[in-house]
């Protein structure tokens, strides 16, 4: 049982990652690890629904509209502690974003929050949720959802190099996978069933980088190849993303997938009810013998019909043994649902075979520097302010970079260009190239020596941006 599990070290973020991978992950234990792996502090005291001292953010309106209709995912027990929670989660937003009035409130949003305010202790819900938003999922708190599209292309680029057929079977209907939007903008809790097991989802991605969500996303459509194939199959193409925007039934562990058959056994060996015998009959089973009314004049069109008993003139020579009825439909079985443990476990797989650095992601191509997936780390000291945090918010040139126009036709090789020129574009050729030559050796030397992954990025990251901002220096002058 989680609760019989030993307290982890509070620095071993092996330890932590390792615990997320059994059955029911943290679980009593999150109160006391959540806090660890978002960097935040306990409050003195607790906050008030809405600080008066404060300006009103621009989105509170949108942010009372959702927590309006919250607490349908994971429903409580009675509608007055519905009404208090909704009070509470509102209160908890309202505090957050007119604290940071820097950043942006999303759709959805409100769903990590009310993850945390279902988990968390009053005295560490806000500072939880503070550090949640800046360090991360701050990319998708600024004024455009851009950078959310740009992991999009990243997951792209992941199917493509885990399953190259399917990933070509998937883009035929939708090039960027817009069924996992959102999946990566809520850290998937706004599609969970139940509140343990997104739960569990968060002690796994808590405790990992930002960019794991990307591969546990992955994870998910890739186990469901069969599904899409047998669409395709059945010429039902439309409905690939109906069916990859909902996630799978899921379980928490093999374990309760055995609950769950005996579960389904018991069912269907409890006997019918006579209404359902008489839905199961088919309409002719019984047919009536109608008394032909010209034998009868005294009975009239208005009269019941009669039916006639069954005749005994013939029983000994009828078979002795009479065909007995079909039996009873079964009722078609559910599908087998998919095991989180196993996803989490396919997600760390995916994250092995393809780390963030493998080229052909095109993970620096797209994400910026101040990309939560360069500025995140296990260390507090290697992340940003929250203040600073809050800023990067406004600086979307360096969160994400636009997509590439596709290549255009090939065209006539143009006039050579002066001396002056070519040198130019040598240089700034040669310092790309030494970039990338510096980021795969920082990759590299990273995976052998087991070091902070999260730390590698960051420094591929800062790498881009100094290149960046050169690149811009030449070009101005």
């Amino acid at each position: 049982m989680a609760s019989e599990k030993p307290p982890p070290p509070t620095d071993d973020w092996a330890h932590y990652r390792a615990l997320s991978l059994h059955k029911a992950g943290f679980g009593d234990q999150r109160a006391e690890i959540w806090p660890k792996l978002l960097h935040a502090r306990p409050i003195a005291s607790d906050f008030p629904e809405a600080n008066t001292e404060m300006s009103p953010h621009s989105d509170e309106r949108q942010i009372r509209l959702d927590t309006e209709r919250s607490f349908v995912l994971y429903p409580v027990d009675t509608p007055t502690d519905k009404e208090r929670l909704q009070t509470e989660l509102h209160g908890l937003l309202v505090q957050i974003f007119r604290k940071r009035p820097g950043l942006n409130y999303f759709q959805g949003y409100h769903d990590i929050i009310t993850v945390l305010l279902l988990t968390l202790p009053p005295e560490l819900q806000l500072p939880c949720a503070e550090q949640m938003s800046l360090q991360r999922v701050r990319d998708s708190m600024g004024s455009t959802l851009e950078p959310v599209l740009g992991l999009l292309r990243v997951m792209r680029n992941l199917v493509r190099v885990a399953d190259p057929e399917y990933a070509e079977l998937l883009e035929r209907t939708s090039p960027l996978p817009y069924y996992a939007l959102p999946n990566l903008l809520t850290l998937f809790s706004h599609d969970f069933p139940t509140l343990p097991l997104i739960q569990h989802a968060f002690d796994y991605l808590l405790c990992r980088p930002p960019i794991f969500v990307v591969y546990l996303a992955t994870a998910i459509i890739l186990s469901r190849k069969k599904d899409v194939e047998r669409l395709e199959e059945e010429g039902e193409e439309g409905m690939l993303h109906s069916l990859l925007s909902a996630l799978p039934d899921l379980v928490d562990d093999e374990t309760d997938v055995r609950e769950e058959e005996e579960v389904v056994v018991k069912e269907e060996t409890v006997p019918m009810s006579v209404e359902e015998e008489a839905e199961t009959q088919s309409e002719d089973e019984y047919v009536p013998s109608v008394v032909d009314h010209s034998e009868n004049p005294e009975m009239t069109s208005d009269d019941p019909p009669a039916y006639s008993e069954p005749s005994n003139e013939h029983e000994e020579a009828e078979d002795p043994s009479p065909t007995p009825p079909p039996p009873p439909p079964r009722r078609k079985p559910k599908p087998k649902p998919q095991i989180l443990t196993a996803l989490l476990a396919a997600a760390d797989a995916l994250h092995e075979s393809c780390p963030p650095t493998h080229p052909a992601l095109h993970l620096s191509s797209i994400m910026g520097p101040q990309s939560t997936v360069y500025t995140w780390s296990q260390h507090t000291k290697d992340m940003p302010s929250a203040d600073e945090a809050e800023r990067m918010v406004q600086r979307l040139d360096l969160i994400v970079y636009p997509e590439p126009p596709p290549p255009e036709p090939e065209k006539k090789p143009a006039p050579r260009r002066t001396q002056a020129r070519s040198v130019n574009n040598t240089g700034l050729l040669v310092g790309a190239g030494l970039v990338l030559g510096v980021a795969i050796a920082v990759s590299v030397y990273g995976a052998r020596h087991n070091s902070d992954p999260a730390r590698e990025l960051r420094r591929v990251g800062q790498l881009l941006g100094g290149f960046v901002a050169s690149v811009a220096e030449k070009i101005v002058h």
